[in-house]
């Protein structure tokens, strides 16, 4: 799987290509530790993931979260070839392979020429499907601060300030969301556009939340977001949050 990412940055309709998941590669890859950020569903819920690898082939630390709560659940495991067993405190057992999306015969799979894995999530009786995907990676260990390169604030003020716009744009709470942006807003489309202040937003709101993008934003996390040149994204780049609050909205 690759996801290609498009942004604009502040005040210019710019767009910013990343590929965050990317083809199988032949090429030998760097040592040392990876930090990989994962989602996908297990059975009917979706999740998120982070892991910390070595040189690609061993298990160093992990946690995963369920979207509807948002908890990050600590993991222990190990790597046997392309096979990843994973345990939490509460019993659940992951089993997974690597998975990749170009030929890699004769190749040992590893999670720098893989897209993501596969397999099954086990508690007690219960077992059902897991299937993950990467979506965000780096060279080195876990941040302290996955928003440092924002704010000074801690991790916990940046989710939060995401979930307000979120969640109030959702519920058509237009008082609350309009709190909730950093002004002046960008907004692309077909029509790009600039919304300087708060009236301007209420007075332009039904032809920046389409139902379109509130569906968008229904599906967004605002949890463990990817950082790009000071903004943090939420839903593939649907929308960008600087340090104050909403800045960028990618419409739908």
């Amino acid at each position: 799987m690759a996801f290609a990412i498009k942004a604009a940055a502040v005040g210019v309709a710019a767009t910013l290509a990343l590929a965050l998941a990317p083809n199988a590669r032949a090429e030998d890859p760097p040592k040392g530790l990876s930090t990989f950020g994962i989602s996908g569903k297990i059975g009917t819920y979706p999740v998120g993931m982070q892991l910390t690898v070595r040189d690609h082939r061993d298990f160093v630390s992990g946690h995963y979260f369920y979207v509807k709560t948002l908890t990050d659940i600590p993991l222990t495991g190990r790597m046997d070839g392309d096979i990843l067993t994973l345990r939490e405190p509460s019993g659940g057992a992951f089993r997974l392979h690597l998975v990749s999306n170009a030929s890699t015969h004769g190749q040992t799979l590893t999670f720098y020429n893989s897209t993501g894995l596969a397999g099954t999530w086990t508690q007690g009786v219960r077992t059902l499907p897991v299937e993950i995907g990467f979506s965000t990676s780096y060279d080195g260990p876990p941040r302290a601060r996955r928003y440092e390169e924002m704010t000074d604030e801690p991790d916990a003020v940046v989710e939060a300030r995401a979930a307000k716009f979120l969640k109030a744009a959702v519920r058509g709470d237009r008082a609350a969301a309009a709190d909730a942006v950093s002004y002046p807003l960008r907004v692309n489309g077909d029509r790009p556009k600039t919304i300087r202040n708060k009236t301007e937003l209420l007075t332009q709101w039904n032809s920046i939340f389409t139902p379109a993008l509130l569906v968008a934003l229904r599906d967004a996390v605002p949890h463990e977001m990817f950082v790009r040149q000071g903004m943090a994204m939420v839903g593939d780049g649907v929308v960008w949050f600087d340090a104050k609050g909403a800045k960028v909205i990618n419409g739908r």
